[in-house]
Formats: structure tokens, C-alpha cells, sequence
């Protein structure tokens, strides 16, 4: 794996490993992390990727990881999604082809919103877990909405939680372990969330890219209703969903039988998947 660091964007790229023999993959495939994440925590799949022939790429969205910014902030107003098509778009000139795109949690809020609203062009769309509607209580949902009113872009520094994301004690560990994992949120952070999630949803029935969905079926972070309203409203002959019971959220660092049969399942999606 090579990485290199523009001025404030972090970025990595694995190259595909290809026997003698094999035929060359006609694109690659971009990763977006999670909120509070970052892409480094991507490097056993995206091995898993590139050991099949897939290019992979990604990035370290602003504010995350070895990419400059503000922790936990999106300011200015559609910063996230900008930045991730400039990055995506040096992909595909890399590669000479749209990629497919993947996206978990946050950013398959990202990436859902790139394809349905920006028409960003890609040949494939895989969500992990995105946070169209994470889990607010009534009055946590309300003091965002106050905070937004007032001041937006403060940031505040909630608890790293890995028992909500995983069942796997040492990837917890890891993830405790990890410097580059953070807790800042901004009130304008979660409503981007919110309002691009609702966006998706009324949108998706415009959806003509063929699209892979990944459901934990016991996340305790991101609501499933809305993960499933977005799958139903969605033309049937584009969308594939799978549902792993019993996983928590961050189905990639799941317990092992989990992350491999995750795995498995997105190689054999990407292998079926006609690319002309």
C-alpha cells in the first residue's frame, strides 16, 4: 500500500494484486469511512479488495483522521460531499473509469448523496450501515435542534463508545487504542446527517445505479427503519440488500465469522456485477 498526503486531505490507495492470467477489474473501488474514523481502519478489506484485482482508494474526510479541519466540524456547508467527489474524481483519472463507491455509516450518507443528488458518476454503490437517521433521544433531538439555532458549528466531545459498534472485544481494544479515533460532533454535523438522510430517502426512487446495501441487523447507532424505507423506495432491479443478524454497526470490524461473511458477500456482489 502507498499513501501520500496533499497539503490537508490524507489519502491511501492498495493496488490490486492480479495473477499472470487474470483479467484486468474495469474500475476501482472508493471507500468512505465513518464519522469519527477514519480510512486506516478500512486495510483488511480493502487487502481483501485488492487481492481479488479491485484498486481500491480513499480518504480521510476533513476533520478525521491525518486530514486537516476542525474535529467533528462540516463547516462550510457541504464540505464533506465536495471534498469526496474531488477525491473520488482523482480515482477515476487515476484508474481511467468511475469507480465503484462505498460508503459506511456517515459516509454512505455521503456517497448516497453524491450519486442521488450530484449525479456523481460511478459504476456501483455499496452502503454499509449509513446514518440516514441515527439514533437521537427526544431531548438530545431537541438540543441539537437548539444548538443549530444558536451556534452550529460549536463542537462538542462525546464518549467513544466501541461496545456499540462491535461484538468483537479486540477490535474494541483497537479502537480505544486508536489516536486518530475522536468523539467531536457539531450540531450542524448531525443535522447534515438528518437532512442528506431525508434527502436520500425522497430521492431514491430516481436511483439507476446498480447498488449493494449492507443492513447490521442489531445496530444500536443508526435506525434500520430508515435503511429499509430507502431499500423499499428504491427501484427493485438496482438494489441488492443483505441483513447480518445480530451485528452492530461497524459490520467490517464485526466478530470474524461476521466480517468475513460481509466480506464474501461484497466480492461476490462486485464479481456479478456487469460493468460492460
Amino acid at each position: 500500500m502507498s499513501t501520500e498526503k496533499p497539503k490537508s486531505v490524507f489519502t491511501r490507495r492498495w493496488k490490486p494484486v492480479r495473477g499472470a492470467h487474470d483479467t484486468p477489474k474495469p474500475c476501482g473501488v472508493y471507500l468512505l469511512h465513518g464519522t469519527g474514523e477514519h480510512s486506516g481502519r478500512y486495510e483488511q478489506f480493502a487487502n481483501a479488495l485488492a487481492r481479488s484485482g479491485w484498486a481500491v482508494g480513499a480518504h480521510d474526510h476533513p476533520g478525521h483522521g491525518q486530514s486537516g479541519g476542525k474535529r467533528g466540524s462540516v463547516f462550510p456547508a457541504g464540505l464533506l460531499a465536495t471534498q469526496a467527489a474531488m477525491q473520488v474524481q482523482a480515482f477515476a483519472n487515476e484508474t481511467g473509469a468511475a469507480p465503484i463507491l462505498f460508503g459506511h455509516s456517515l459516509g454512505g450518507v455521503v456517497a448516497s448523496e453524491l450519486v442521488l443528488t450530484h449525479h456523481l458518476p460511478v459504476s456501483g454503490l455499496m452502503l454499509s450501515a449509513p446514518a440516514f437517521k441515527p439514533y437521537l433521544s427526544t431531548i438530545n433531538r431537541l438540543k441539537v435542534e437548539a444548538l443549530h439555532a444558536v451556534a452550529p458549528d460549536k463542537v462538542v466531545e462525546l464518549s467513544y463508545r466501541p461496545e456499540l459498534l462491535t461484538r468483537d472485544e479486540s477490535i474494541q481494544q483497537q479502537g480505544r487504542q486508536d489516536k486518530l479515533i475522536h468523539g467531536f460532533r457539531s450540531a450542524r454535523m448531525i443535522r447534515y446527517m438528518l437532512d442528506s438522510g431525508a434527502e436520500s430517502i425522497a430521492q431514491v426512487h430516481r436511483l439507476n445505479t446498480p447498488t449493494l446495501v449492507l443492513i447490521a441487523g442489531a445496530d444500536p447507532v443508526v435506525d434500520n427503519q430508515a435503511i429499509n424505507k430507502w431499500v423499499k423506495r428504491a427501484p427493485k432491479d438496482s438494489v441488492t440488500a443483505k441483513t447480518y443478524e445480530g451485528a452492530y454497526h461497524e459490520i467490517l470490524n464485526e466478530l470474524p465469522e461476521t466480517r468475513s461473511l460481509v466480506t464474501a458477500d461484497v466480492l461476490e456482489w462486485l464479481n456479478n456485477l456487469s460493468l460492460g
